[in-house]
């Protein structure tokens, strides 16, 4: 049954094209295309539009990147494809894992190529993955690029690791908020508030806001749960559409909180890859096609596409990523020095040591951002929780005592 590809190729004129074509495999497509003269960039197999609710990803970055590294390892040692990818399956517990592997194992024996059985996978592959095996495939450095990509996916397993860990104390803290919350309000309080009413002590404004509050949770709770469970749902299905992907991108880099570790997330990887294909020969055009999904962020790749097309038209490099205005003044700079000296491999690989040290620091600055807030909120609430429970504690004894 045939199946939807986004394509990007260059065509017999060198023209950079993308478009979405229906075919039964990703080799058929690249056939085609090179018959009429043009070079496939990129084909990546559409996923469709679903709900789809999934607790986690099929395959933890950690096993790809373990997987990736035992493959390299291998081909580097003179293995062939497709000994070192029956190799390394076996060592591979997760079926959701070796499953894709063992399909893809038996497309190789069949003639198709590594990269596009890959792309049949994307959500254990992404676009970049594809896109370095595919350059590696053509320039007869697979080894190399595999090696790069290893690199890149640990860095993406530290990133990941540094993110858990300067959220897992605000995390933590906030969940047991919100329960002792719940608790107060919904239990504690309207049981204390009885006990007021049968003392004919006069309940104060702030404990009666609570009881309602209480009454209120104690009534439609599991309906708020249910309300919360389809927000999830409803943004997990738009932020698949094209609007709603859109929307979250932008958010993503407004977020007071995340923002600066996005952007130099973005622009670590971009740099990087960047930089890497550069280093092994690739064109810069198609280089930048392939970087232009490294930052999954539709901001970001459409600009990069507005380069490409700025490119074509004879633009220089750095009056293009000027124009667009989602990179750093630096790195505007850099590229404008490494097209006068002829390094822009070099520059890119350069700017993408500083946000290395950029993106370490922001990680570590977001624990420091947040504590006081958690600070502030939890202050916030036990004053909220002594005037509500306390304040009427003392009435109660002083109409005894009086």
């Amino acid at each position: 049954m045939p199946s939807d590809y986004l394509v990007q190729y260059l065509d017999s004129e060198n023209n950079l094209t993308e478009k979405i074509i229906s075919s039964n495999s990703a080799t058929e497509i690249e056939n085609d295309i090179s018959r009429n003269g043009g070079e496939v960039l990129s084909v990546v197999q559409k996923k469709s539009l679903s709900i789809n609710i999934q607790l986690g990803d099929p395959v933890k970055l950690q096993e790809k990147t373990n997987f990736i590294q035992q493959l390299k390892t291998m081909l580097s040692s003179g293995v062939s494809l497709v000994e070192a990818l029956e190799i390394a399956t076996k060592q591979i517990n997760n079926q959701n894992f070796s499953g894709p592997l063992q399909n893809i194992i038996t497309d190789i024996k069949q003639g198709e190529k590594f990269s596009d059985s890959l792309a049949k996978y994307p959500k254990i592959f992404d676009e970049v993955a594809v896109a370095m095996i595919r350059a590696g495939e053509r320039g007869g450095i697979l080894d190399k690029m595999l090696e790069e990509l290893e690199k890149a996916l640990k860095k993406d397993v530290e990133i990941s690791n540094n993110l858990k860990k300067a959220t897992r104390y605000p995390k933590i803290v906030g969940s047991l908020m919100l329960v002792s919350m719940y608790v107060v309000i919904a239990k504690v309080i309207p049981t204390f508030t009885s006990i007021l009413t049968d003392s004919g002590t006069e309940i104060p404004t702030l404990t009666v806001v609570l009881l309602s509050l209480g009454d209120f949770l104690n009534a439609y709770g599991l309906m708020m749960v249910g309300v919360i469970i389809l927000l999830v749902v409803a943004s997990n299905f738009y932020g698949k559409t094209d609007s709603g992907r859109l929307l979250f991108d932008k958010l993503a880099l407004k977020n007071p909180l995340f923002k600066f570790i996005t952007v130099a997330a973005i622009n670590l990887r971009f740099t990087k890859i960047l930089g890497t294909l550069l280093s092994f020969g690739v064109p810069l055009k198609d280089s930048l096609a392939v970087v232009k999904n490294v930052a999954n962020n539709r901001i970001y790749s459409d600009a990069i596409d507005t380069i490409i097309r700025d490119i074509d038209s004879g633009k220089p490099l750095e009056e293009s990523i000027k124009e667009v205005g989602v990179f750093s003044d630096y790195l505007c700079s850099m590229v404008g020095v490494g097209e006068k000296i002829g390094a822009l491999d070099k520059m890119f690989l350069s700017a993408s040591e500083y946000y290395e040290v950029e993106l370490k620091n922001n990680t570590e600055g977001l624990s420091a951002a947040i504590e006081p807030i958690i600070t502030i909120v939890m202050g916030v609430f036990i004053a909220i929780f002594v005037g509500s429970v306390f304040l009427p504690m003392f009435k109660m004894y002083e109409s005894i005592s009086g």
